[in-house]
């Protein structure tokens, strides 16, 4: 487990770095990456916790608009990039956590304009 909080905080502090100026208003990595820690032991197959689902929750509220949802999404495909994790497990989050959102199968390669 040390192994892997290791690369989440190494791919948050990547993230940081690389982190581009966008319209104010709209989520970025800088607010989502952190979000996301909480719901690491989650998307490798345990079970939420409730720290992750308060994370859901907020990831939603925070997507109002499409463009919202797709700088989530970019966010999530550069986490994505950086750690190993089961891509099918993020769709389920909502629903484990009883928050009313949808997240695709989001990977390295998921078109988040869709």
């Amino acid at each position: 487990m040390d192994f892997i909080l290791k690369m989440w905080s190494i791919a948050i502090g990547l993230l940081l770095v690389s982190w581009k100026l966008t319209a104010l208003d709209a989520p970025n990595c800088v607010w989502v990456a952190p979000m996301l820690a909480p719901c690491l032991g989650f998307i490798n197959g345990q079970e939420p916790s409730n720290l992750c689902c308060m994370s859901v929750e907020n990831i939603n509220i925070m997507g109002r608009t499409k463009d919202d949802r797709v700088a989530i999404c970019e966010c999530v495909k550069q986490v994505a990039r950086l750690i190993t994790f089961d891509p099918h497990r993020i769709p389920l989050l909502p629903k484990k956590c009883r928050v009313n959102s949808s997240f695709p199968p989001v990977d390295k390669d998921y078109d988040c304009g869709k």
